[in-house]
């Protein structure tokens, strides 16, 4: 009798085998999970191998071992995971959609448009396939595409900033920039600290040219994400086109703190001390730093010359010019303002050289020849007379009686 309830119980030990394994590999799973969540990527790892080891047939573990591999920057990995979990179960939506992610990864984007859209199909309700499908469509310059799954998103998530931010952007690249500032504006509405929700209603007003409107909402920006660079760029820039100097150069010195390394915000921080504020030192200074980051820019190397030749710091100021020559020797401009460094440095013979390369070179703008007082010293000189006389004719030359300091 012991022996027969003995073998009984055997027996049903091994009828309930398979459902005590998959327990098991229920319970790996839902581990690995929590780790992940975590972002404990190692330990999850190792937790959903231990539960595909105990059930090759959890589609979960499978699923989200994926997930954790592409956390890893296991990409093949990922995808080779997900395609598992497809296999063992055809309908699995969720991982046609991570599968997807992976792909527009690595730049595969038909692949990854091609998993979206079999999420779509199997789960017509599936809000953030839509949002990646737009994703796609926008990176694909979709923008009509993308608009439409944006608005599905709105759909099915009415309250939820992303489908009005997405659209939005798309909206914009359509230079629909007043529809495009509703959505950014809904969004806020739904998400108040969304930085980057100011950020782009900023641009696409000041785009439309509402400068207090845009100045207002970088100010935002600056409240809620205080290291982002750009916005100070942006308010330096509408600063300076308001001639509120001290406004525009605070700001970009933000810029300048937080991206030492980038040329244009130096460049525009010395344009204004320059154009507004006629602080040639200044400007000089912040020149230089530009010109050290970039020497392939031509008006930094011009107005860099002229703050040192506004200090009647000549002879750097001819090196500058020199420098300008030498990068863009078919440029009138360069030839012109040597020539005008050299008579500011009463060096006529150099002077004239170098101004009649730019005549020769088209750089034919009569009234700045007329004007610029840093030609004085060479106007009276026969030499320069004989040189226009050789580009204009007497008529042109007449309608500027001052060209020859008359």
């Amino acid at each position: 009798m012991k022996n027969k309830n003995l073998l009984l119980t055997i027996l049903v030990l091994l009828i309930n085998l398979p459902c005590l394994l998959a327990q098991n590999s229920t319970e790996y799973n839902n581990q690995g999970l929590a780790k992940y969540k975590a972002k404990d990527f190692s330990q999850a790892l190792l937790d959903f191998n231990k539960a595909i080891e105990l059930d090759v047939k959890n589609e979960k573990a499978w699923h989200n071992r994926g997930l954790t591999k592409y956390a890893l920057k296991d990409y093949k990995g990922s995808i080779e995971d997900q395609t598992k979990a497809i296999e063992l179960n055809p309908g699995y939506a969720n991982a046609y959609n991570d599968r997807g992610i992976v792909k527009y990864r690595l730049n595969d984007n038909a692949g990854a448009l091609k998993d979206y859209e079999k999420a779509i199909e199997i789960d017509p309700a599936y809000y953030t396939a839509y949002k990646n499908r737009a994703v796609i469509y926008y990176a694909d310059k979709k923008y009509d595409a993308a608009i439409n799954d944006y608005e599905k998103c709105i759909s099915l998530k009415p309250n939820d900033a992303d489908g009005y931010m997405g659209r939005g952007a798309a909206k914009n690249m359509l230079k629909d920039y007043k529809s495009a500032i509703g959505d950014f504006s809904k969004a806020i509405e739904y998400e108040p600290t969304l930085a980057v929700a100011y950020l782009n209603r900023g641009n696409a007003r000041f785009i439309l040219d509402d400068k207090d409107g845009a100045l207002a909402d970088y100010k935002k920006v600056t409240t809620l994400q205080p290291g982002n660079a750009n916005v100070y760029f942006n308010m330096g820039v509408i600063y300076a086109g308001k001639n509120e100097s001290n406004n525009a150069i605070a700001a970009l010195k933000k810029y300048n703190s937080i991206l030492p390394n980038e040329w244009n915000g130096y460049k525009i921080t010395a344009d204004v001390y320059y154009t507004q504020l006629h602080k040639y030192d200044s400007s000089e200074y912040y020149y230089n730093k530009a010109w050290q980051i970039n020497k392939q820019e031509k008006d930094i190397m011009e107005r860099y010359g002229y703050s040192l030749l506004n200090q009647n710091k000549i002879t750097e100021a001819i090196a500058m010019f020199k420098n300008q020559v030498a990068f863009l020797p078919n440029d009138p401009w360069g030839y012109y303002n040597l020539g005008a460094a050299y008579s500011l440095g009463k060096q006529p013979e150099a002077s004239l050289k170098n101004l009649d390369i730019a005549l020769d070179k088209r750089m034919v703008e009569l009234p700045l020849w007329e004007s610029d007082k840093n030609l004085n010293n060479v106007r009276m000189l026969e030499g320069f007379k004989t040189m226009l006389k050789k580009y204009f004719n007497i008529d042109i030359l007449a309608k500027y009686p001052s060209l020859f300091g008359f």
